[in-house]
């Protein structure tokens, strides 16, 4: 650090601060915990943040089961859904043939109607004779 706060400063650059010195060195060097808690450069309160961080991932975990659990509840609703839709469109095929057969039972009825019309018109007119 000595060296750096001392070093010859060239034309047109400012001489470094020790602020700025010291934090060059201490970046490059990557000091222990200890080192930085002893200068006041890092707090001693790591347990807070350790139990914050604890905490944190808790929730992170919690979440992540809800969204899995809300996943699989979406899946089996899908999965519903879709024998929903199948049941859905047989029984509409199966009344489109409940449909069709009685309208070929109706046509039917129609002529026997006229068939019964044109045999009691034959008899009317047999009997007459």
């Amino acid at each position: 650090m000595e060296e750096k706060m001392t070093a010859p400063v060239q034309e047109g650059e400012e001489r470094k601060s020790s602020v700025s010195v010291v934090a060059e060195v201490l970046t490059k060097h990557r000091p222990s915990r200890k080192f930085l808690k002893n200068v006041c450069l890092q707090p001693n309160s790591i347990d807070k943040s350790s139990k914050s961080n604890l905490a944190v991932n808790a929730r992170v975990l919690d979440l992540q089961e809800q969204l899995e659990m809300s996943r699989q509840r979406s899946e089996v609703m899908h999965e519903e859904m879709d024998a929903m839709k199948r049941k859905a469109a047989e029984a509409e095929a199966a009344q489109a043939e409940r449909d069709k057969s009685y309208e070929l039972l109706l046509k039917k009825a129609e002529e026997n109607d006229v068939k019964c019309a044109q045999l009691m018109a034959l008899l009317g007119t047999e009997t007459r004779n």
